[in-house]
């Protein structure tokens, strides 16, 4: 399960000459689906997920080749102030991909709005509701925005993890959402 949670990161960075995205404090974190091949097998190809990051002026231009039916997964990241130590976490845009993840349909993708979920819960953007069907009763969480008064709750079912595998898949998330990268971009509240 370890592997199927594993993200790449983008490591080129942005090829356009004069990109500010090394130098800015805020950029675009975006996840992508692509088809990769195994060590094992070179000839099967398996999806993996690689999270690239953009400056504004990057993110707009990938943002209009995008097929409109499929939006772009993405959250706005936050570089690590000089000397402070706590971690930023964006909660517009981590509610932002909580919504996006939602038309994804992908076993990987539903875990990880799982996890946005328990974020956003922690952070009370998001707020239990009361379970009144039957698809309701069933789900792990019913949620719901307290801004949006008349949203209908968004039902979630936990993903299937081992126990042992808990501190890895943390890992893992927080290493995609910047948590202790090499750049010290910090978007995650662990």
């Amino acid at each position: 399960m370890a592997d199927e949670w594993k993200i790449q990161r983008d490591r080129e960075g942005c090829q356009k000459p004069g990109c500010p995205l090394q130098t800015s404090r805020s950029y675009f974190a975006v996840l992508e689906w692509a088809p990769v091949a195994t060590k094992k097998d070179p000839e099967n190809e398996v999806m993996t997920c690689v999270r690239r990051e953009m400056c504004d002026a990057c993110f707009q231009d990938h943002e209009k080749t995008c097929d409109v039916a499929k939006p772009p997964i993405f959250w706005r990241a936050m570089r690590q102030v000089a000397g402070k130590k706590d971690p930023v976490l964006d909660l517009q845009s981590l509610r932002m991909l909580f919504d996006r993840l939602a038309s994804v349909e992908d076993d990987r993708a539903r875990a990880l709005r799982y996890f946005c979920a328990l974020l956003l819960l922690r952070k009370r953007v998001l707020k239990m509701a009361k379970a009144k069907t039957r698809e309701q009763q069933q789900a792990d969480l019913v949620l719901r925005d307290p801004k949006v008064k008349d949203m209908e709750p968004v039902c979630l079912v936990a993903p299937a993890i081992d126990i042992s595998e808990l501190g890895a898949i943390k890992d893992e998330l927080l290493a995609m959402l910047g948590e202790g990268s090499e750049d010290e971009a910090v978007d995650a509240d662990a």
